[in-house]
């Protein structure tokens, strides 16, 4: 709260200013200053990135142990060394893949649901497609590794989507109307199955971390770091993030998405020339800067 009202005090304090406010108006906007400015002053500032890159990686060589939280898998960086271990088995995959099926349907179905459209010939045939692969992946069901319980639900969800999806190009707007029903049916059973999925997670990464840690000493264990590489709509609730957060018991601030923290660190977005490591080196060193300069570790933030 402390930080929010900091800084709309900073936007009123900027935007009042009248030197800013009286500045003549031209014809076209400005194009804006490249990134670097070129000139002495340019040249400091790319002696900063500089500068800045280069602790950056000696920083990441230094900083062992670490752990990447990368897709299946769990990644440990120690001594110079890496070792990948798969963590996600193959049922989480198949509660996954059953979960997304009701979300294919609803795809090419909303446009048109209650707008007073009709499906087009493209739609059809990707409905005709989805069934299809509905109809072959039905056989594999028993075969996948599924509890009874679940596979009762998975069952429920191909026969439910397979039902709406018969494409047919003639359909009006009000044969369409069942799609609602269709995604509130599917909505608990879609949510079971992420359940089942996050709990065979958990369970695997957590088997794992604690092999690892045998293998490390107290203080490695203490100082170890975990960057969560991820997209954006996994973050909030990350069960990763959850699970590494209660594991290493480290403290966030109130304004930080739950679980994140100076040890437990979510890679959102990297640049294209920049690694998982990068994100570690970049949170860490700021941190310690942020708290030379502000006695805050967070203000770089």
């Amino acid at each position: 709260m402390r930080r929010q009202t900091v800084f709309l005090l900073t936007i009123v304090y900027c935007l009042s200013g009248v030197p800013f406010a009286s500045r003549p108006a031209t014809g076209s906007a400005p194009a804006g200053p490249p990134l670097i400015p070129v000139g002495p002053l340019g040249d400091l500032d790319q002696l900063f990135i500089d500068s800045y890159t280069a602790r950056r990686a000696d920083f990441v060589l230094q900083s062992t142990p670490y752990i990447v939280v990368s897709g299946s898998n769990l990644i440990l960086h120690r001594n110079g060394q890496k070792e990948s271990a798969r963590v996600i088995p193959d049922l989480y995959h198949a509660l996954k893949d059953v979960a997304h099926l009701p979300f294919t349907i609803y795809l090419p179905l909303s446009p048109v649901a209650g707008s007073g459209g009709t499906l087009n010939d493209a739609a059809a045939a990707k409905l005709q497609t989805l069934v299809t692969r509905i109809q072959a992946a039905r056989g594999v069901l028993k075969t996948s590794g599924y509890t009874a319980e679940e596979l009762a639900r998975q069952t429920q969800v191909v026969d439910e989507s397979e039902a709406l999806g018969f494409p047919d190009p003639g359909k009006t707007a009000d044969d369409l109307t069942t799609l609602n029903a269709f995604t509130h049916l599917m909505s608990p059973l879609m949510l079971q199955n992420a359940g089942d999925a996050g709990c065979l997670q958990i369970k695997g990464t957590h088997a794992q971390m604690m092999k690892w840690k045998e293998a490390l000493s107290a203080d490695e264990w203490n100082s170890l770091v975990v960057v969560n590489r991820a997209r954006h709509q996994a973050r909030y609730h990350n069960a990763a993030t959850q699970y590494f957060h209660w594991l290493l018991n480290d403290s966030s601030t109130s304004w930080s998405y739950p679980g994140e923290s100076m040890r437990v660190i979510y890679a959102e977005s990297l640049g294209p020339q920049e690694d998982t490591s990068d994100e570690l080196g970049t949170v860490s060193i700021d941190a310690r800067a942020s708290t030379a300069f502000f006695d805050d570790p967070w203000r770089f933030k």
